[in-house]
């Protein structure tokens, strides 16, 4: 920057701006473009310090140059206590350069006229013109020929441009650095926006494998929450409160446990009123081929609803010998209390067509409990799980198939349940 102020700088200023003479170098020299750099290389104490390539690279960066001392220089600023002068004449390619103080000293005056070249060339002795005569003898002819003062060419120096010798700006090291972390940054934001796909795509999926759950677990107990519907709208004011009732045990009792045994409950918070919403309007709607009467079937047919099923397995238990009252309707399936003896026994039915898993059988444990019967049961017309099977082992709960039901509550034959 400060090369190219000089050159404007000397631009700005007229040709006829020498009004203190002409100056020159009373040694070779040096001189530099910039005020700064000619300082610390001029100073023996800082130079005699550094490496030649410190040197070399402040000689490059300055614009120095080395000075002899048959150029003329012509004054034209005072910059920091150091004259900047100009080539007179002034050769192209070279700029203003600051001098040390010390290492210039002014010039003999000349007089005001053309330029010493030309002054010197009109000084020359015009040569004789040759006469007719003879040629006069070498004695005649005079010793020396005038001679004239011829200027040498002024050679000017440029320093060699040093290689540079630091490896990281040799390999554009900050460019690469800087696309290196571009690039980490780049991929960094691009993972982290797969890793947000991925975990939505994966919760979607987890939640809707929750939402199908619960609603075979809802479609298996339909006849059971139709009941319950049908209790509440009896209520009348109070009809959307017990039915929400209903549906929150329902929801505590059945659904959440089946979502923690397969890892999904989690999810709950998020599908609970989906899931409710589906459970009212699968209540609401009727039944296909549901009977209004519960009248005990005389045989068993795949086709039962659960109350005929209930309804079954009491006449069977009433044929044993045992006092019954009507079977009622519960969370899971319905149950039968059944008096003998001053013993009392609570038979939990279930129908399915899948095997009995241990929620129905907890549920089964819990009424046995509540209503502290001596004897507890449950009867299906489908198999049991081994968990299940160790469930109602360890709570002494007899799983029973409605073709043992009669053999069993008659006394005749106990099954083994172990």
């Amino acid at each position: 920057m400060r090369i190219w102020a000089s050159a404007c700088l000397l631009l700005c200023l007229p040709a006829s701006a020498s009004a203190t003479g002409l100056f020159g170098v009373t040694h070779p020299t040096l001189a530099c473009g910039d005020d700064a750099i000619l300082r610390s290389l001029s100073d023996r104490a800082i130079t005699a310090q550094q490496s030649p390539a410190w040197r070399k690279t402040l000689f490059r960066q300055g614009d120095c140059h080395l000075v002899t001392p048959d150029i003329r220089w012509e004054k034209i600023a005072n910059r920091n206590g150091l004259p900047l002068m100009r080539r007179v004449p002034p050769v192209p390619g070279l700029p203003p350069l600051y001098f040390m103080t010390g290492d210039i000293a002014p010039l003999a005056p000349t007089l005001a006229g053309p330029s010493p070249m030309i002054a010197e060339r009109h000084a020359l002795p015009t040569p004789p013109v040759a006469a007719p005569q003879a040629a006069p003898p070498e004695s005649t002819l005079p010793d020396e020929t005038p001679k004239t003062h011829v200027v040498p060419p002024v050679i000017v120096q440029h320093a060699d441009t040093p290689l540079p010798t630091d490896l990281f700006f040799m390999t554009r090291g900050f460019q690469k650095l800087g696309s290196l972390i571009l690039t980490l940054m780049l991929a960094g934001g691009a993972g982290w926006i797969a890793i947000l796909v991925l975990r939505t795509i994966w919760r979607m999926t987890h939640r809707r494998r929750a939402i199908h759950q619960c609603m075979e677990l809802t479609k298996r107990h339909r006849p059971m929450l139709a009941r319950w519907y049908q209790q509440a709208q009896a209520d009348g004011s109070q009809a959307q409160t017990a039915w929400e009732t209903h549906v929150e045990r329902f929801s505590h009792a059945t659904l959440i446990p089946a979502l923690t045994r397969s890892g999904r409950n989690a999810s709950w918070p998020d599908i609970r009123r989906t899931v409710q919403a589906h459970v009212t309007t699968v209540a609401a709607s009727p039944q296909p081929g549901a009977q209004a009467n519960t009248t005990a079937p005389g045989f068993y047919h795949q086709d039962m609803n659960q109350e005929e099923y209930a309804a079954f397995c009491s006449q069977w238990i009433g044929k044993a010998g045992w006092e019954t009252h009507p079977p009622v309707a519960t969370g899971l399936g319905s149950v039968i209390q059944g008096h003998r003896n001053d013993l009392k026994m609570l038979v939990h039915c279930w129908m399915d067509r899948k095997p009995v898993h241990e929620d129905v059988i907890l549920q089964g444990i819990k009424e046995k409990t509540d209503s502290k019967a001596d004897i507890g049961a449950i009867v299906s017309n489908a198999p049991y799980t081994q968990e299940a099977l160790l469930l109602g082992k360890k709570h002494r709960v007899f799983l029973l198939h409605h073709e043992d039901i009669f053999k069993f509550v008659s006394g005749i034959e106990v099954p083994d349940v172990a």
